[in-house]
Parts: structure tokens; sequence; C-alpha cells
């Protein structure tokens, strides 16, 4: 059978910089939008997969010594123990997180749902990222050869970093990656695009 019809996996459409700054610019002005910068930041900058990037809660932020900002994954697919890890997040992101939170409360989740969103915790459905991110693809009028979905951020946030000339080690280590061959599957099926 896999002769046949073979076993390549489909791979996530790419979120990559540019794409990200396009889908930036189609959130709307309001309550909504300002949730969906949200989600694409943190879904870009942490490189998390869509499980992930629900449970981060408003005191996961934390200011580090050197000034910088950082927000604490407690548990992940490949940390099932909970030993934790900061994930380093930029300036734009810490002051959307703050705006974020003065919006909503600094109580709880920080994407939740947006049905009930003084709720803190009321998280946001993971399937509910793919939604968005295809409401904002078709916003911003994108043609990327399929859809967006929760896993675009991983793959495109990898591509850009490894355009920028970071090894496989320390792209392994900012998305959560344990084996290189499954970073080197993700790069490689988007890698002449």
């Amino acid at each position: 059978m896999h002769r046949r019809l073979g076993r390549a996996q489909a791979q996530a459409v790419p979120l990559t910089r540019a794409v990200l700054e396009a889908l930036l610019r189609a959130c709307a002005d309001d309550r909504r939008g300002l949730a969906d910068q949200v989600m694409l930041r943190l879904g870009y900058e942490t490189m998390r997969r869509r499980a992930e990037l629900c449970r981060f809660r408003f005191d996961d932020l934390e200011q580090l010594p050197s000034g910088k900002a950082g927000i604490r994954m407690r548990f992940s697919k490949t940390d099932q123990l909970g030993v934790g890890k900061l994930i380093p997040v930029s300036p734009t992101l810490r002051d959307l997180l703050f705006v974020w939170g003065e919006e909503v409360g600094t109580r709880g989740y920080v994407l939740r749902s947006l049905s009930r969103p003084l709720d803190p915790e009321s998280p946001l459905a993971p399937s509910q990222i793919n939604l968005r991110l295809r409401h904002l693809q078709a916003a911003a009028g994108l043609e990327l050869g399929g859809w967006l979905s929760g896993h675009s951020f991983r793959v495109g946030a990898a591509l850009d970093l490894l355009e920028t000339g970071m090894s496989i080690e320390k792209i392994m280590l900012r998305g959560g990656w344990r084996a290189e061959s499954t970073v080197i599957r993700y790069l490689r099926a988007w890698e002449f695009e």
C-alpha cells in the first residue's frame, strides 16, 4: 500500500514573518482583533503547538533579571513531567500581553474564549486556533497553497530561523523538538520555496 500510495505526510503551510505581518494587518480594530494579534505573535514567537498555546496563563509571564521578558511553559508534548521551560518573548509581545490583560483581566488564561472573555478559566479551545488562522488568511487574501494551521507557527518560525543561519540544534531548542529528524522533515518540505 505504501509503495502504491506513498507515505508522505502533509506538512503544514509555513507561517513565516512575511505571512505574520500580512495577518497582523488583517486583524480587526476591536477586541477580536486584539485577541487575534496576541494569538499570532504568541504562536510565532514561542513556536508552540496549539494545545500548548492555549495553556499559557498571564501569571506565566516573567520579567528576567536582564530586563527582558519570558513566558513559562509548564507542560508540553515533550515535557509530560512538567519540568517547564522559560521562553523569551519580544518587547512587542510583552507590551501586547499587557494591553490584552487590561482588556480582559490579568488572571487566568491568555488565549480565552471570546464568548466568555471575562471568565479567566475558560481557555480557548485548540481547534479555534485553526479556525482563526483560516479566517485571517482569507481576510488578508493570502494564497499560500493551502490553509494555515496551528503547526504553521512552528514550521514558519523554524524556516525563518534557518534563513538567519541559526543551527539546527538551536532551532530544536527554540521549538522544543527532541528529534533532529522531525525538524529536518519540517524544513526539507519547504526549503526551496
